[in-house]
């Protein structure tokens, strides 16, 4: 059998350390993708919690002719009509009259305060990842007094 020629010990090894390397960079840079998504996506979880929150309170917060904060919200309308913020566990829900609709899970703080017209919300949403939060301050101007625009 002359002739024939086989991997040596030390060609094999060299073959088998360069696959290792390239399998590692690829898995390292798999793992660095899949975790850069859901840390992406809790982000934005949290980021969108926080804007329908702000945006449904502006709505209701410019149309309020009073208010009352702590850890719940009170809004009274000009036609007597009232809706309040509330948290249920890490939900926060509005309540108006009957209708009663969740606005944002996942929220693991808030507290609101009123003090000359002004409504201040501070709301902190946390979801999935405890190392991932978001939290903002918003502020919406009460209805002028007397239905003034």
């Amino acid at each position: 059998m002359k002739g024939e020629q086989g991997l040596t010990i030390v060609e094999l090894l060299i073959t088998t350390a360069i696959t290792v390397l390239i399998v590692g960079v690829l898995g390292t840079a798999t793992y660095q993708i899949v975790a850069t998504t859901y840390y992406s996506n809790d982000k934005l979880i949290a980021m969108h919690e926080l804007q329908n929150v702000a945006h449904q309170l502006t709505i209701d917060g410019q149309g309020a002719s009073a208010a009352s904060g702590g850890d719940e919200l009170a809004l009274s309308f000009p036609d007597d009509s009232q809706v309040t913020y509330t948290m249920v566990g890490t939900e926060l829900r509005r309540t108006a009259g009957e209708s009663q609709i969740t606005l944002a899970r996942n929220i693991s703080d808030i507290s609101f305060s009123v003090a000359s017209g002004i409504i201040t919300m501070t709301i902190t949403s946390s979801p999935g990842n405890p190392n991932i939060s978001e939290q903002r301050t918003y502020k919406i101007y009460l209805r002028p007094a007397g239905g003034e625009q």
